[in-house]
């Protein structure tokens, strides 16, 4: 399949490159940095429990909000690329921030209800959190491919896409199952 940008889409492309986003996808790396500093944060927590508060305050941000929010320079560059972005792109890359959102908030979410401080970690409880660090760092690898046009979507040297089965990520465990290792 190959992607038909609208004369909207190949009227902005000229513009994207030089404001560090993709013009194949229209999407910016720079959004990645939403999670990156709590991924971090995240993967220090099982050797340094005293970190636990700094990822309190972490939460979900919408692409447009990020922007508005960072200072970065084209803004507003990249909040309307990203409206008007091809769907065989915005698509899987909405899909995949939604579920780092729900490991990440999940995480989160669980390190708060436990009172990691009070309560200290067990070994299993760490390493559920190793396992959710991996997880992320998966994930973000692949909506960085998507961001650069590969992954679920692959374009031939001819201009065509093809969409590509999403490997199966790991389970996400339910709350319940964060609380009980804590336990």
């Amino acid at each position: 399949m190959k992607i038909d940008y609208t004369a909207e889409q190949r009227a902005l492309q000229p513009l994207l490159n030089a404001a560090n986003i993709n013009s194949a996808s229209f999407l910016a790396t720079d959004y990645l940095n939403h999670y990156n500093e709590i991924i971090m944060l995240l993967e220090m927590v099982p050797d340094m429990p005293d970190l636990v508060e700094d990822t309190y305050d972490w939460a979900p941000k919408s692409y447009a909000q990020h922007f508005i929010d960072s200072g970065f320079k084209d803004t507003d560059l990249a909040v309307e690329a990203f409206e008007i972005a091809p769907n065989a792109f915005k698509a899987p890359f909405q899909d995949i921030q939604a579920e780092l959102d729900t490991v990440i908030s999940a995480t989160v979410q669980g390190l708060k209800a436990v009172n990691v401080l009070d309560r200290g970690l067990s070994e299993q409880a760490a390493q559920l959190i190793r396992n959710r660090v991996e997880q992320t760092q998966g994930l973000l690898a692949k909506l960085n491919q998507i961001i650069h046009g590969l992954s679920k979507i692959h374009t031939t040297d001819a201009g065509e896409v093809t969409s590509q089965e999403p490997e199966n990520a790991s389970d996400t465990k339910s709350q319940a199952d964060i609380d009980a290792l804590f336990d």
